[in-house]
């Protein structure tokens, strides 16, 4: 039977693939700019609609120990209709929540869709480009896929809310638009069975954990951890400290300055990436990504000035999202084989999701109780040292194998 006899054009399908995942992000970002509204309706403060997205970080966290199992069952096709089955469920229980307790649950849901789609993307990616020289390209579009999806849903969440009345409208429409993507998924992307379930019979005997028994790869998890906590503070909470008295931007301008940090991101992924391949000593790369990370974090809510507002956001998205494209680049010194390192790899989304439970809640809590946001800098700040002390003992230890390994490189060419 001929490679291409059941599973149709690699590029068609992967582009399918992509436009799920930017659904499944659609979805899944439609709560930092409705934070409000959801608030108002719910009754509830800060702490506790940091939970809104908190809830799928325990959802990622929780369902990262058993994707490798369920690949071998469903195969990664089965994973993303999962991933999408989820953001359906996500929708549907969230607009019928008739209390906070359930709208939590709700995206409860859609993180464990998440935990799905992240596993599936890469694996199809693989079982489409047969040559792994041939699958950067792909590699680097799946990773803006939730870059595209929260780009179009904060600058569309206004003209969907005035379209339809009510956030439980833009609820209604993420659903249709996920079902949608569901039939698209189901009859468009063509996977040949056999194949796909030959290719991840032996994932269910990886555990994540197993990456986790070296000081290199916890301090690597940590640095993960420390650049989810900033980030996702801002993703959850810079529209709704947008539209404070303190700042005094509408709706539809919040949204749209939040945006700036996923395209600004977008551009920091891709000059780190021209970074990484100059310099030959990787690990202080690191160092200096999560300086800047640090930096990035300490400013978020100091500033109340507009002008000085989309400033903060273009640092932000250029500062932080430079940390994962270099921390996935160190996971090679961190382990002594190719094996080990392809362990790493796999505990690394541990530390991400970690880092993003607590983000929001804590935020949240401190602007309740201190009545000030510029006060969520000192926890940010803390955090962002930890990561960067991290990042130094890394380099401590790792950064001679990086050097020395392009100084061969060197002496080969």
């Amino acid at each position: 039977m001929g490679e291409k006899s059941k599973t149709g054009n690699a590029w068609v399908n992967f582009i399918l693939i992509f436009v799920m995942g930017a659904i499944f992000a659609i979805g899944f970002f439609k709560v930092p700019p409705a934070m409000g509204s959801l608030m108002e309706y719910f009754q509830c403060g800060l702490g506790e609609a940091g939970w809104f997205m908190s809830a799928c970080s325990v959802a990622g966290t929780v369902i990262a120990f058993a994707t490798g199992a369920i690949q071998t069952k469903i195969g990664p096709k089965g994973m993303l209709i999962a991933a999408l089955v989820c953001m359906a469920l996500d929708s549907l229980v969230g607009v019928l929540a008739p209390n906070v307790e359930v709208f939590i649950a709700s995206r409860f849901i859609g993180g464990l869709g998440n935990g799905f789609l992240a596993t599936a993307g890469p694996t199809l990616i693989a079982l489409l480009f047969k040559d792994p020289a041939k699958r950067g390209l792909p590699n680097s579009i799946w990773a803006c896929w939730t870059a595209a999806g929260s780009l179009i849903m904060l600058n569309s969440y206004a003209f969907i809310l005035g379209a339809t009345g009510s956030w439980q409208g833009v609820w209604w429409v993420c659903l249709a638009i996920v079902v949608v993507g569901l039939v698209l998924t189901v009859f468009g992307i063509r996977v040949d069975h056999a194949e796909e379930m030959q290719m991840v019979a032996a994932g269910g005997d990886v555990k994540p954990w197993a990456g986790l028994t070296s000081l290199n790869s916890w301090l690597l998890v940590i640095v993960f951890a420390c650049f989810a906590f900033i980030f996702s503070v801002w993703s959850a909470m810079a529209p709704t400290y947008l539209q404070t008295p303190l700042v005094g931007m509408d709706m539809a301008a919040a949204n749209s300055v939040s945006s700036i940090t996923t395209v600004t991101g977008i551009v920091g992924s891709l000059i780190i990436g021209v970074v990484l391949t100059k310099v030959r000593n990787q690990s202080l790369v690191l160092v200096g990504t999560m300086v800047l990370c640090t930096v990035a974090g300490v400013i978020q809510f100091v500033f109340t000035g507009q002008a000085a507002i989309i400033v903060v956001a273009v640092l932000v998205g250029l500062f932080t999202n430079i940390v994962p494209p270099a921390l996935f680049s160190n996971a090679q010194w961190a382990a002594k084989t190719p094996a080990g390192v392809a362990l790493v790899m796999a505990a690394l989304p541990i530390g991400s999701n970690f880092g993003g439970i607590p983000a929001a809640p804590i935020a949240g809590a401190i602007v309740e109780s201190t009545g000030s946001w510029a006060m969520v800098a000192v926890p940010l700040g803390i955090v962002g040292a930890v990561g960067l002390v991290c990042a130094v003992v890394f380099m401590a230890r790792c950064g001679k194998y990086a050097m020395g390994a392009a100084k061969s490189g060197s002496d080969a060419q």
